[in-house]
């Protein structure tokens, strides 16, 4: 993992007024994590059926994807210019670097209000936690 200075125009309707009516850019700066090592956890939700177990057949299909190294978009911490340099399953010996503790002033926890046609209504978590190398980042 390292740290990443990262500078954008930014051209959406967040602007200040006068840079809007300009029809000017703005200057974002940010500090971002880059090549991160993620663990993918999922949660199979709903009701058994007589004769499928549609839990187990989604359990599978995850599972199944994962090790493939399939998702429909690579994870990564808000900024997908800067993805995870590997995620998928793990296989025995990783390296956590446990000296690693810091806080993240502020990180995009959602984009949506709903997963499913969902209004843009950003969310963001303040002074996230990495302890021992680990951010637990779960809803």
């Amino acid at each position: 993992m390292r740290f990443q200075k990262y500078t954008t125009n930014y051209g959406g309707p967040l602007r200040k007024e006068q840079v809007i009516s300009k029809g000017a850019n703005m200057q974002f700066f940010a500090t971002v994590l880059a090549d991160v090592c993620y663990r993918i956890y999922g949660e199979v939700c709903g009701a058994n059926m007589r004769r499928h177990n549609p839990q187990h057949h989604l359990q599978e299909l995850f599972r199944r994807r994962l090790e493939r190294g399939q998702c429909h978009h690579t994870p990564a911490l808000g900024w997908r210019e800067f993805t995870c340099s590997y995620w998928g399953t793990f296989r025995g010996n990783y390296e956590v670097d446990t000296d690693l503790e810091l806080t993240i002033p502020s990180m995009l926890a959602s984009v949506w209000d709903s997963a499913n046609s969902g209004q843009y209504a950003p969310r963001f978590s303040q002074n996230v936690q990495v302890e021992k190398g680990v951010l637990i980042f779960a809803e």
